[in-house]
């Protein structure tokens, strides 16, 4: 059961996980400290947040039993000994890119226990992605507390590390590519003549119901765009067109880009 809660580094994603469960309720605003870099922004965010922020981590770790670790990968080392010579003996979730759990276990104590977590943005609107890998020495509680976390803000999957990874490389940039596909889309929408606000409602809500009908009625997309793809019909013309511009291979190659890159990243390390 979580206490106190310590989020280090409240950058987009953090801040997004932060939101996300003050709505949810999973976290109250009196459980939360917030840590960052840049100590304005540390209070800044505090007050929009309405929770407690600290500009150093060196004293007072034991105090809370959750750190959310959410700050550039070659931040984490000098965190990490921070939190290794400290009393902290609770769970570190941490969000860290191609930051591998053995990475993450080598300069802290067994007592602690880490779960690498990849959520995606929308987690701040309850409807994002989090792929969860365990490390060696987190608990069955830790796991739970862990999805219980995620769980309230989205879909959550318990996974390998090299799927966490590769689900980084869809569901944790897939925002990226969706902003990009629903800004096309209002753009096609503007060409024929619509006004560019209705164009970006109705292509964000276009792909809104399209992913919801994916989920709640559990069929494959190939069969719910068959039914909207009559012969000889304006919607096939449409892919067709779309398919002869290479649509699909480029949403492919943009996710195996994605991957390749992290993979490199982690050699770096």
């Amino acid at each position: 059961m979580m206490n106190r809660v310590l989020i280090i580094g409240c950058g987009s994603m953090g801040s997004a996980v932060l939101s996300g469960c003050l709505k949810a309720g999973v976290w109250k605003k009196e459980q939360i400290t917030i840590k960052d870099r840049d100590p304005q922004n540390a209070k800044n965010k505090a007050e929009s947040y309405g929770v407690s922020w600290t500009d150093t981590i060196d004293q007072g770790l034991q105090n809370f039993d959750f750190i959310l670790l959410s700050v550039k990968p070659n931040i984490v080392p000098s965190v990490l000994e921070c939190i290794g010579r400290s009393n902290f003996h609770g769970l570190l979730v941490s969000l860290a890119a191609a930051v591998t759990l053995q990475q993450l276990e080598e300069n802290i104590s067994s007592d602690i226990g880490v779960i690498r977590v990849m959520p995606n943005t929308p987690v701040s609107v309850g409807a994002g992605m989090t792929a969860v890998a365990l490390g060696s020495h987190a608990t069955e509680q830790m796991g739970q507390d862990a999805e219980r976390v995620f769980s309230s803000l989205g879909k959550t999957a318990v996974v390998t590390e090299r799927q966490l990874d590769e689900l980084g490389a869809l569901s944790g940039a897939g925002p990226g590519y969706a902003f990009v596909i629903i800004d096309a889309l209002a753009d096609g929408g503007v060409r024929i003549g619509l006004p560019r606000a209705l164009a970006i409602e109705a292509a964000a809500q276009t792909l809104y119901g399209a992913a919801k009908m994916v989920l709640d009625t559990g069929r494959h997309p190939a069969e719910l765009r068959d039914q909207v793809t009559s012969p000889g019909g304006t919607t096939i013309a449409g892919i067709h067109a779309m398919e002869q511009r290479g649509i699909r291979a480029a949403l492919m190659d943009g996710i195996a880009a994605c991957m390749e890159r992290s993979d490199e990243m982690g050699r770096k390390k």
